[in-house]
């Protein structure tokens, strides 16, 4: 949960929030107890969480933090929503295997050429010494 989220939720949704982290981290903390607990990482993560939920309900409770308005929370949400897909456009697509286009012989190929490119430079190394 990020925090500029945390901070467009209205009160009332901060505190159930905060209720159902705290929650999921008493369960968590069952499990961990009997032994049954996958995955430790979480117990830190919501650890975070409850601490990011009560520290932004501090601040509002002295009046450092506000409560955003409605039309603030819609226009941030389609904001970030906007960035979001931006980001995901210009993110490189990542690929296994073999590259689109090229067969086999063409990466034997090229797994040739980087083999006699090593095999020249442990001769040079041989060489010197």
């Amino acid at each position: 949960m990020k925090t500029a989220e945390i901070r467009e939720l209205p009160s009332e949704e901060l505190q159930t929030r905060l209720d159902e982290v705290k929650e999921e981290l008493f369960n968590l903390r069952f499990q961990h107890a009997t032994g049954q607990l996958e995955n430790y990482s979480r117990l830190g993560q919501l650890r975070r969480d409850v601490a990011r939920l009560s520290s932004i309900q501090r601040e509002r409770e002295l009046g450092i933090g506000h409560e955003p308005e409605p039309e603030e929370v819609e226009r941030s949400r389609r904001r970030r929503e906007r960035e979001k897909e931006e980001d995901d456009a210009d993110a490189p697509r990542r690929r296994r295997g073999l590259r689109r286009g090229r067969g086999e012989e063409a990466e034997a190929g090229e797994s040739d050429e980087a083999t006699e490119a090593s095999e020249e430079a442990a001769g040079e190394v041989e060489e010197e010494q």
